[in-house]
């Protein structure tokens, strides 16, 4: 246990405990009086700690003997929610505002969201420890709305839904986030906000300020996006839209909404990508929706498929998401569980290409002609020829242009076929250039295999049968094999005091 509270079992003074036995020794030095507890602000059980001091391990608080308590969250960050309640009393007064912080219990803890409301301007910040669904967190969002002229979320590490990050890029053009630095027996709050392709530096609470709009954190520019065209009323009671767009706008704004969500690594539902791509797509049938979404995918085979990331509420992808796939050509999956194993892999890929950072994208998986998942990284079977030349068929190896050469490489290694691999080789430099972008490192690797194999298993010729030219030069060394030194010889004057000794 790395926290507890100062002072008695309802105290809100919290503290970390120095994990190094000097430093603890330094600290009870200084604070001789001080009590530690299980505080109840911790949802500890209440009962007074011990604090131990080990050389060989960490130093930590114990309770007493014959202490029950049930008390979970006992590690370094288990008492955040008390030091930024004290971190915002301390920044209130230098900031002159008149505000008080509380604690939520939103089912967890006592420590599940901090609020801190500023009277009289009757702004609202709320720092969220646990994480909440969007579902929850739209309907809190409106109930704090209606009660705060401006309202500021921030969120801790992990809680934020991928949905609510999606409303807040939306709707202010950044998230704000925090976490906590160590500084002695306390920790510190650190806050930034994080825009889809960059984020501002971690800064210190004093550097914000409180403004009408809301928290103003620097670097940090607090907009709202254009308003989107709502449908207006017409004569006789029917609706139209106000800026009706082309077919061509739709599928770009659909294109660009679906890689700022791979930016962001986040797989959004068709209602989450209307707010991006625009409002006037949020009703269309499925049979639309799966021709813009074949427009938006229809590129080079190489590149990942975007419509991939879209998901339903139960977070499987959606059933025109398969024809998808069938109509751009990757194949037709036999069964929902299979449309879902190739739809992860496929965002996989849509995240390593379009993320920040981008990564080198993992293969794609390939479907059989029965629509299962074939076997992945097995050697591609190599097709053949039969020619028949006058004396008997002849069998010929026809190299395609379409087989991995990689899989075909690392094939010919485990057969132990030294000609193949020499063929292939031929063609390296030619294979290398060809290669896209993501997968040029994987060749020029399995080149420099191929070729260091090669020199230790070279080709033999003649069926193994010695020459009259590599007769001649047989005390030669073999190419690729280290030359045997020869035997010394031994000085003429030894040999001849051994014949005279004899």
């Amino acid at each position: 246990m790395q926290t507890a509270v100062i002072g008695g079992r309802n105290s809100g003074t919290a503290i970390i405990l120095p994990a190094d036995a000097d430093e603890l020794e330094f600290w009870r030095r200084r604070h001789p009086r001080n009590t530690y507890w299980c505080g109840s602000q911790l949802g500890g059980c209440g009962s007074e700690l011990s604090d131990r001091l080990y050389r060989d391990k960490v130093c930590h608080f114990a309770h007493r003997p014959n202490t029950s308590c049930h008390r979970t969250a006992t590690g370094a960050s288990s008492a955040d929610h008390l030091f930024i309640k004290e971190d915002l009393a301390g920044w209130a007064g230098r900031q002159k505002l008149k505000g008080r912080a509380s604690l939520r219990n939103l089912g967890t803890g006592p420590g599940d969201a901090v609020d801190f409301r500023v009277s009289g301007g009757r702004q609202h910040l709320r720092f969220q420890f646990s994480r909440l669904s969007h579902q929850e967190w739209t309907g809190t969002c409106s109930q704090l709305a209606r009660e705060a002229a401006s309202l500021d979320w921030i969120f801790g590490p992990g809680s934020a839904h991928h949905e609510t990050m999606e409303a807040m890029y939306d709707q202010y053009g950044f998230l704000l986030r925090f976490r906590f630095e160590t500084l002695g027996a306390a920790r510190c709050i650190r806050i930034r906000a994080e825009e889809p392709r960059s984020s501002t530096d971690w800064v210190r609470l004093d550097a914000c300020a409180m403004t009408p709009e809301g928290l103003n954190v620097p670097g940090a520019v607090r907009r709202r996006t254009r308003a989107r065209p709502r449908p207006s009323a017409a004569p006789g009671g029917a609706t139209k839209s106000a800026v009706k767009r082309s077919r061509e706008q739709v599928v770009a704004a659909l294109r660009e909404a679906l890689i700022a969500a791979a930016r962001l690594r986040t797989r959004p539902t068709w209602d989450a990508l209307c707010r991006s791509a625009g409002a006037d797509l949020q009703d269309l049938p499925d049979s639309d929706r799966l021709r813009m979404l074949v427009e938006v995918d229809t590129h080079g085979r190489s590149e990942p498929m975007l419509s991939a990331l879209l998901r339903a509420d139960d977070g499987n992808p959606p059933p025109y998401v398969a024809e998808v796939v069938a109509a751009v050509g990757c194949g037709v999956p036999a069964s929902a569980t299979v449309l879902r194993h190739w739809c992860q892999r496929e965002a996989d890929r849509v995240f390593a290409v379009h993320g920040v950072p981008s990564r080198t994208a993992p293969l794609r998986l390939q479907l059989a002609s029965d629509g299962t998942v074939g076997r992945q990284g097995s050697e591609v079977a190599e097709h053949r020829m039969i020619v028949h030349v006058q004396g008997g068929p002849v069998l010929g190896a026809i190299p395609r242009r379409d087989v991995d050469f990689v899989s075909a490489l690392r094939g010919a290694r485990q057969r132990g076929s030294a000609s193949r691999i020499g063929v292939l080789l031929k063609r390296a430099d030619e294979e290398i250039d060809r290669a896209p972008q993501h997968r040029r490192a994987a060749v020029v690797e399995e080149v420099k295999i191929a070729r260091r194999w090669l020199e230790a298993h070279p080709v033999k010729r003649d069926g193994g049968r010695k020459t009259k030219k590599a007769s001649r030069g047989a005390s030669q060394p073999a190419v690729g094999r280290k030359a045997q030194p020869k035997p010394k010889r031994k000085p003429k004057s030894t040999r001849t005091k051994k014949k005279r000794s004899n």
